[in-house]
């Protein structure tokens, strides 16, 4: 399980390093992110947090039209710490 919990680690900070490419890397990160977060469910289901987060990707996806810019897009980047949080909070527990 300990290297499982690595390897998502190691994925979460590949796709934090994909912020610097800007429009594309916010793609890219969201990409793994999520992948990321699946592994996270696997190893931890019990975890509240993890729900949540799948909750708000899921809503960013359903209010997002595919053409406008806007405020919706502040969602992504806090999904983007709130997804680090969440598995360094864990770490702390293991």
């Amino acid at each position: 399980m300990k290297t499982t919990f690595k390897i998502v680690e190691f994925i979460n900070i590949v796709a934090l390093l994909f912020l610097i490419l800007g429009g594309y890397g916010l793609a890219i990160t969201g990409a793994l992110q999520v992948i990321t977060a699946i592994f996270f469910f696997l190893l931890f289901p019990k975890n509240k947090l993890i729900y949540i987060y799948f909750g708000l990707v899921i809503t960013f996806f359903l209010i997002w039209d595919r053409h406008t810019f806007n405020w919706l897009f502040l969602l992504p980047a806090s999904l983007i710490f709130f997804l680090t949080y969440i598995i360094y909070n864990q770490k702390s527990r293991l």
